[in-house]
């Protein structure tokens, strides 16, 4: 079915500006930017250019971003509510079994892009939040069984387990992808991983090595190199801001995929971690839009998830790409999310007086 939506086109590399948007049967037809009346807003950090109460006049609401993507969700119900359009279901470290399971009621749905396997091969010096007790040896057979389904996308191993870089490149030759997290190795082992296929961070910074003068450890290897994108939780409470700052200096957007680690219902452990994220989409954008401006949040959170996988369908504002849209409100209340041309959820009408 034809529709035109009318707002703030935010495309990652386009920039944002008003103008119309037309879908018809599931794709984007047409994109007809103003371009003569983009008011500054495709780079600036919305903090410096005026007070979140004056957004909804001056950017003439809505803002139609590309569908989210989000490649770490345990929890995609609540989601979907935020302008998320295509997710990984993630589950972690579990016991032998459970993955399997798990794949086998997997959501066969448009928005459900695979799965996201993290653990059981992990260093337990870093298990975070992670199953300790189901941490366990990398065994080639399991991890082939997940892979032969062709659901497993996504794979979070700590490279220096025996036998790490086998399983790195059982993954890759799988065509999956290797992600290195939970991990407490060095630099020269975090090099040799992402020589041999590993292009991906699990949430970066948490659960890994640490950064010294000496010593870059996971963190400064993953941040150095071009060839990783860094899965960064920017929930206001796995990062401090100035780690957000510096990853984004030294990144940028096209290196950075936000993710919410979302659980249902998120829990602080008694020893202080974090078990998962308890934002997702439209409130992750809104503190990198506030913060980077509205261009490099729609990079990251839609066009650089969607380059891991390898989906060219879809994280941008372009005539013939799948219309997966997150319809946003100028402070960026959700309004609707479409998936492949389809509205699958819009904002209940507020009450009438």
């Amino acid at each position: 079915m034809a529709r035109e939506l009318r707002g703030v086109l935010v495309d990652p590399v386009d920039g944002a500006r008003p103008g119309l948007l037309r879908i018809d049967d599931g794709r984007i037809a047409a994109v007809e930017p103003e371009v003569e009346d983009d008011r500054g807003l495709t780079a600036a950090p919305l903090s410096r250019l005026r007070p979140a109460a004056a957004l909804r006049d001056e950017l003439d609401a809505p803002l139609l971003f590309p569908g989210f993507v989000d490649l770490q969700i345990y929890h995609y119900e609540r989601c979907v509510e935020q302008g998320v359009t295509g997710y990984l279901a993630t589950i972690g470290t579990s016991a032998r079994g459970v993955v399997e399971s798990f794949l086998d009621q997997l959501a066969r749905e448009p928005a459900c892009l695979g799965a996201h396997v993290e653990g059981p091969f992990l260093n337990p010096e870093a298990a975070g939040a992670q199953a300790f007790e189901h941490i366990r040896p990398y065994d080639r057979e399991e991890l082939a069984g997940w892979l032969a389904t062709g659901d497993v996308r996504l794979v979070t191993l700590a490279p220096e387990i025996e036998a790490g870089f086998e399983a790195i490149e059982q993954i890759t030759d799988a065509g999956a992808v290797p992600a290195l997290g939970h991990t407490a190795t060095n630099y020269y082992t975090t090099r040799a991983a992402i020589d041999r296929g590993a292009t991906f961070a699990t949430h970066i910074w948490n659960a890994m090595s640490g950064f010294r003068a000496r010593s870059p450890g996971a963190i400064g290897t993953l941040l150095s190199d071009e060839r990783v994108t860094l899965g960064l939780i920017g929930d206001g409470r796995h990062l401090h801001p100035v780690t957000e700052e510096l990853t984004f200096r030294a990144a940028g957007p096209t290196r950075i995929a936000l993710t919410s680690d979302m659980v249902a219902p998120p829990q602080e452990q008694p020893d202080g971690k974090l078990r998962g994220g308890d934002r997702c989409g439209a409130a992750l954008v809104q503190r990198m839009a506030t913060r980077f401006g509205l261009q490099a949040a729609a990079e990251m959170a839609s066009l650089t998830p969607a380059r891991v996988l390898g989906l060219e369908d879809r994280g941008r504002l372009a005539v013939g790409l799948r219309a997966d849209l997150a319809v946003l409100e100028a402070d960026f209340t959700p309004r609707e999310t479409i998936v492949a041309g389809e509205s699958v959820w819009t904002a209940p009408e507020p009450p009438r007086p």
